[in-house]
């Protein structure tokens, strides 16, 4: 029995890792262009790329982490149902049940990786990407511009280019927003302008020539209008310091449920509140989805991996568009907003708890019509 269950295990492990490399490969290719182009087009140096490459690794998990079980769980015992191995267990008095053990192993190590993440991974995945995007606009404040895009380069500080250098540091038609502490903010149209680097006593900025500035102060009725030639901007960037207190998704899951205890769950609270619970199903995905690939993966007749990518592909998609509905109901009701979070993770087990009762009276896990689908017949 030990050796079936060590056996087991290490069947999991190998597509397991396979599969959260190229899950995690997969959905941070799109960024991979982006970091390129600062290192090798906007002179940003290696370092801080690689700090922020390494702070999108946290949300990515949260989502790679239960697929690549899925997955793994599929292929092992996929293969072990393809090579008549799960025939050779039964008959050696291995059931079942004896299976899901170690997969159950195998489901409790990554939910508690995927708790970890959801616990203080993401929080810490987004408070150091805002913190190395702040560095980066210190030493080099043209790296996160592009043109026809409205881009936040600081706090309260919303830069537009429409033409922009091929290493990011001249643009043409500028439109600078930004607001002085305790004013309305101030609208800067300029012909041209570059960034400045950063100095020993002076952050990153902007020198904008031939341009105007337009303001609007509350309580006087006035709309101001100034012309200027030249005109030296010093983007206010605290690089020491980021805070993204009230933003969700900078806090950790003790902090979430702080705040929604504060607000009540009502308001502001329902965000909280989705992404408390959105983290948790998340997490308990990983034991769900483990429980329901047991006899999906057992089913599998015919050798090969494609039935089981298709069926992970399948699993996921329906489950983000749960995600999905359950973001569209956020301020509409929140009670149903929880519930279809969390109503993925409560059919697959359901079904997985009657799958089991039904390999105890049965000989058939699935019924015919799902046997044939899953063999491709």
């Amino acid at each position: 029995m030990k050796l079936s269950r060590k056996y087991l295990l290490a069947e999991m492990a190998g597509p397991f890792l396979l599969g959260l490399g190229s899950f995690t490969l997969v959905v941070l290719l799109h960024r991979f262009s982006r970091l390129a182009d600062m290192v090798v087009a906007r002179g940003v140096p290696v370092r801080l790329v690689g700090r922020l490459l390494l702070a999108l690794f946290p949300p990515f998990f949260e989502i790679t982490l239960p697929a690549s079980l899925l997955l793994a769980v599929l292929l092992a015992l996929g293969r072990l149902s393809a090579d008549s191995e799960t025939t050779a267990l039964s008959g050696a008095g291995v059931g079942m049940r004896a299976i899901a053990v170690p997969v159950l192993v195998a489901c409790g190590i990554v939910f508690s990786a995927s708790l970890l993440v959801a616990w203080k991974g993401i929080a810490w995945g987004n408070r150091e990407t805002q913190h190395v995007l702040a560095r980066i606009l210190s030493e080099r404040a043209g790296a996160g511009t592009s043109e026809h895009v409205f881009r936040e380069i600081a706090p309260d500080v919303v830069i537009y280019p429409d033409r922009v250098s091929a290493d990011g540091r001249r643009m043409e038609g500028v439109f600078l927003s930004f607001r002085p502490p305790g004013e309305e903010p101030l609208l800067v149209f300029s012909r041209e302008g570059s960034f400045l680097p950063a100095a020993e006593a002076e952050p990153a900025g902007l020198l904008l020539a031939d341009g105007s500035i337009h303001g609007n102060p509350s309580g006087k009725g006035l709309y101001r209008v100034a012309s200027f030639g030249r005109m030296e901007f010093r983007v206010p960037v605290a690089v020491a310091e980021v805070s993204v207190a009230n933003v969700p998704k900078g806090m950790t899951l003790p902090q979430l449920a702080a705040n929604i205890d504060r607000t009540g769950g009502a308001g502001q609270g329902t965000r909280y509140r989705y992404y408390f619970h959105r983290r948790l199903s998340l997490a308990f995905s990983c034991i769900s989805f483990g429980l329901l690939a047991i006899p999906l993966g057992l089913a599998q007749r015919a050798r090969g991996k494609s039935s089981a990518f298709g069926i992970t592909l399948a699993l996921i998609l329906g489950y983000y568009l749960f995600i999905a509905g359950a973001g569209l109901l956020e301020k509409v009701s929140p009670p149903a907003m929880v519930a279809v979070l969390w109503a993925p993770n409560v059919l697959a087990v359901l079904a997985s708890a009657w799958i089991l009762w039904r390999s105890e009276h049965r000989t058939d896990l699935l019924p015919a019509r799902a046997r044939a689908l899953l063999a491709g017949r």
